[in-house]
């Protein structure tokens, strides 16, 4: 019989691609890692590991005892849910990730109804990027975790997660100035998400459909500091609606500033959804968490 906790291992050494990226996600070291691989392999009988480079993949083998182990699990985990449903309380523990913006908003209020509906469930917080949420789903160390997906960037479909729909959130553009046409936005200094998210991707690709190309001298992955770049007059940028969420706009200088053409602003938005688990998200904790969420949303 293979060793249940070594295959949870691979599988994550397969999320992380490197032995060292893996033991820094578990907290542990990487020999520890590499030991257990190494009592796994002599288990199977097999090679399960490969080395390309500095990081090492799986094997064809390793790959299909990766996908068994995650319908080994999504079973469990379903298992689980039945069992839960049986009991005359609601309760258990779900751990939520979500990004800031989002958790600012909304979490405080979803936690107190919570807490007043289903006193016995306990909420997990951590604050995580939409890509790190959905890597903590994936590896098992988050239960739901809030995406964005803007339009024209679809995000990955995952046959493994389910998703659902919370709320939209418009984009708006906001300048220190007014502008008299967009040559002039070219000439503004912006604020941008960091290279490589979907946010920049999505602002990186409307600037250039306004006609022009954006002038990032502003790298950060918070919308806050963002519009108070705005506010002080030295940055554009494209904030969401939902970082004004109890925000003191009365202090600074800030234009908004809308496209002309019908087709653009209707692409100003993105959609918010929470992703789960198959299996797990079927507990009636997750299920009524995510209700309040799509209330307290809406």
């Amino acid at each position: 019989m293979l060793d249940f906790k070594r295959l949870t291992l691979l599988r994550e050494l397969q999320l992380r691609g490197s032995i060292a990226a893996t033991a820094r996600v578990l907290g542990i070291s990487a020999s520890a890692v590499s030991q257990q691989l190494a009592k796994l392999e002599a288990e199977a009988g097999l090679p399960l590991l490969e080395q390309v480079g500095r990081n090492t993949r799986l094997t064809p083998a390793g790959r299909q005892l990766v996908s068994r182990v995650d319908e080994a699990v999504t079973v469990l985990e379903g298992a689980t849910a039945e069992l839960e449903a049986r009991r005359s309380r609601v309760q258990g523990v779900i751990r939520f990730a979500a990004f800031s913006t989002f958790a600012r908003t909304f979490l405080p209020e979803t936690l107190r109804r919570m807490s007043r509906v289903h006193p016995d469930v306990v909420i997990e917080f951590t604050q995580l990027e939409p890509h790190e949420a959905l890597d903590a789903v994936a590896s098992r160390r988050a239960d739901v975790a809030m995406v964005d997906e803007f339009t024209h960037i679809p995000r990955r479909a995952d046959a493994g997660f389910v998703r659902t729909a919370i709320t939209r959130d418009r984009m708006e553009i906001h300048l220190p100035h007014p502008v008299a046409s967009v040559a002039e936005l070219a000439e503004l200094p912006w604020a941008f998400e960091p290279r490589g998210t979907d946010a920049y991707a999505w602002s990186h690709r409307f600037c250039r459909d306004l006609g022009f190309e954006p002038k990032v001298l502003f790298d950060s992955p918070d919308p806050r500091l963002h519009y108070e770049l705005v506010a002080a007059g030295v940055a554009a940028a494209f904030l969401p609606r939902m970082v004004f969420h109890g925000l003191d706009t009365a202090t600074g200088s800030v234009v908004r500033w809308e496209p002309e053409e019908d087709r653009q602003r209707e692409a100003m938005f993105r959609d918010i959804y929470a992703v789960g688990r198959r299996g797990s998200h079927l507990r009636p904790a997750t299920k009524s968490f995510l209700q309040i969420l799509r209330e307290v949303a809406s």
